[in-house]
């Protein structure tokens, strides 16, 4: 049986962040109409955030606009597995 979108997302990002030597618990989700990929990363990580985001952000193909109460789809990238919400927060 083939990986999800996400669980390969998932596991996309989080090979990325241990060759940055950075630490973090990623995993997917799916839920009614959306699917994602939360990572949660330690603490000492805190200070590499805009490196954390570089990594993960572009396997989100798009955002909420909450002005207009929509998903606008404004990143896809045709070699990555792509997925609605990719959300990074600390831990620790």
């Amino acid at each position: 049986m083939a990986k999800s979108v996400q669980a390969r997302a998932a596991a996309e990002i989080k090979k990325k962040l241990k060759a940055a030597g950075i630490q973090a618990q990623v995993s997917s989700f799916q839920a009614s109409m959306c699917d994602g990929v939360r990572v949660y990363c330690n603490e000492a990580d805190q200070g590499r955030w805009e490196e954390i985001e570089e990594i993960a952000k572009p396997y989100q193909y798009g955002h909420f606009n909450g002005m207009e109460d929509m998903y606008e789809i404004s990143n896809v990238i045709d070699q990555l597995p792509q997925v609605m919400f990719v959300h990074v927060s600390y831990c620790g």
